[in-house]
């Protein structure tokens, strides 16, 4: 119970952060997603069933935060989780750079799918897809992996935490 109940509340603290605190940064459409590092993290660490499920209560409540379309996070998150656990054995997440190169590219590509749902399910002009990819997409992609190795060690020490503390 405590091995899905912590990562919950870590999830959902880290989903608070991310609404409230990361507003007030002074550049409103860059910030970091919290939460992506975490599905990432949970990727490598978890179980495909408890993992996925956990994924998916947290994605569900990311669409509720979000105030985007309603299911697109929940699908998004899930499909990541699905494609990286599926080849998680071919990453190597040791160092700075392997673990920030994963967060980019799964960052950026899920800000791709995002902004391709958007656009595809709203009325404003296709044209305006490509300013945002290369104004927003790509430089909060860029912030979100540069923090990530800092919240992959803060994720892993916690665990070691917990798991230690059942072994007493």
């Amino acid at each position: 119970m405590k091995r899905m109940l912590l990562p919950f509340l870590a999830g959902m603290l880290l989903l608070t952060a991310q609404a409230t605190v990361l507003l007030a940064l002074p550049i409103h459409r860059i910030r970091p997603d919290l939460m992506l590092i975490f599905t990432l993290w949970l990727v490598f660490s978890f179980p495909p069933l408890s993992g996925g499920i956990l994924i998916f209560v947290l994605g569900y409540l990311l669409d509720l935060f979000s105030g985007n379309s309603f299911g697109f996070y929940t699908f998004s998150r899930v499909l990541l989780f699905c494609v990286l656990y599926r080849f998680k054995d071919h990453f190597y997440l040791e160092g700075f750079f392997p673990q920030f190169f994963l967060v980019f590219i799964s960052a950026f590509l899920e800000g791709l799918l995002l902004t391709v749902f958007l656009v595809t399910m709203n009325p404003f002009p296709f044209h305006a897809f490509y300013g945002t990819w290369l104004t927003v997409l790509f430089p909060q992609s860029l912030f979100t992996g540069l923090i990530s190795p800092l919240f992959f060690s803060l994720f892993e020490r916690g665990s070691a935490y917990i798991l230690q503390d059942n072994i007493s």
